[in-house]
């Protein structure tokens, strides 16, 4: 690698510690901090869940599928995650001694956040369709605590959100260029 490329990705991670230690105690965070932390971890995407399952019980064929299609798309963005991790597996805070997991969690590679990558990837492609954008808001929102309760709790660091972030940006034009592909083949059949 060039020293330009060696000197920018030591920027970053410094950029990346820094703001994790702004946000991680270094002491044992009160009981209620570390309940509303836990909460914050996994409770966002508990309720997302249960947010797609009231859409696909919905008696609107339209809400079902677009909510199969925000599952879909959780999916192939997992495994992206996954080929992610093969190549640059990133140690979680924790293991690389930058600070306490205050919650259990496995010493598997950090980036991207795969919670948080489900969380804004299902809100992007609700996103898109106009009868499920106000559900996309809400799940988006519930990302935010989630991405500051797992950095808290040191399972992740801030560039980990950043990265789940731009996933969810990914799928989100993935999902825009599918429907608009799947518009235009529709209105313009091909010729045989």
């Amino acid at each position: 690698m060039t020293p330009l490329i060696l000197e920018m990705g030591t920027t970053v991670y410094d950029w990346d510690l820094r703001l994790f230690q702004a946000i991680h105690p270094t002491v044992q965070p009160s009981p209620f901090m570390l309940h509303l932390a836990r909460g914050f971890a996994d409770g966002p995407l508990v309720l997302t869940v249960a947010m797609l399952g009231v859409m696909v019980a919905l008696p609107r064929l339209s809400m079902r599928l677009v909510a199969f299609e925000a599952v879909v798309a959780a999916a192939v963005a997992l495994i992206l995650n996954t080929l992610i991790a093969l190549v640059w597996e990133r140690a979680r805070p924790f293991v690389a001694g930058a600070g306490q997991a205050w919650m259990p969690h496995a010493a598997t590679g950090s980036f991207p956040s795969d919670h948080l990558t489900v969380q804004w990837v299902v809100a992007g492609m609700l996103l898109l369709d106009r009868r499920t954008r106000a559900w996309g808001i809400v799940i988006a929102l519930l990302g935010l605590p989630m991405a500051w309760a797992r950095i808290y709790l040191g399972v992740h660091y801030p560039g980990d959100m950043l990265g789940a972030f731009a996933m969810g940006g990914l799928a989100m034009l993935g999902g825009w260029l599918w429907r608009r592909h799947s518009v235009t083949s529709t209105i313009v059949p091909s010729s045989s």
